[in-house]
């Protein structure tokens, strides 16, 4: 195993503490778009980037406030949206698809290894300096020889959600916020090994 799992889930819910009602209201700003038509779902997107771009700054130490989650500046440039881009437009073909039912498993399997072989595609974005190319090599060679180890993250998560879900649909709000956080520390996590190969 290259992931601590109690470690990332430990780290997680201590960041989730120190700013637990901006994580909360955040998650809510979040649900409140859903409601939306279409554009919602854009604007949730967006709004994903920015909450990971605070979480970022956390688990390097910074203090962060409500403000943080809204830093538009630091996440508006080309790289971000051109990845915003294809995941709009790869939403879209999931979704003309979705109809046909071989099609729509077929792309469901193939988000799903897209996902796993790709896990902190969002974190590279925000975190390195890199071209939208070399943020994709990066995510993947990342990703080398944890990705069973990812595996089960994504599974914990879906539990973790689940949980939320269950303890009167009230707990999605820590349950997301958690889930999300630890997907930044995995990519921390990952980020080292990479270092002291």
């Amino acid at each position: 195993m290259v992931l601590d799992f109690k470690q990332i889930y430990s780290d997680s819910w201590s960041t989730f503490k120190k700013n637990w009602w901006e994580y909360i209201t955040v998650t809510i700003i979040m649900g409140l778009l859903s409601i939306i038509p279409f554009i919602g779902g854009i604007l949730q997107l967006f709004m994903y980037f920015l909450v990971l771009n605070a979480i970022l700054k956390s688990v390097k130490g910074e203090d962060i406030s409500f403000s943080n989650f809204f830093k538009f500046k630091e996440i508006t440039n080309q790289k971000v949206i051109t990845i915003f881009v294809i995941i709009v437009i790869f939403g879209l073909l999931i979704q003309a698809m979705s109809d046909n039912t071989t099609a729509a498993i077929i792309i469901s399997l193939a988000t799903f290894v897209l996902t796993v072989l790709f896990f902190p595609i969002f974190c590279v974005m925000l975190d390195k300096n890199l071209d939208v190319k070399s943020t994709f090599i990066n995510s993947f060679d990342l990703t080398k020889g944890a990705r069973i180890d990812i595996l089960i993250i994504m599974v914990l998560n879906f539990i973790i959600g689940i949980l939320g879900i269950i303890l009167l649909f009230i707990g999605i709000f820590v349950a997301i916020p958690v889930i999300t956080i630890s997907s930044v520390f995995t990519y921390k996590t990952l980020q080292i090994k990479a270092e002291n190969i």
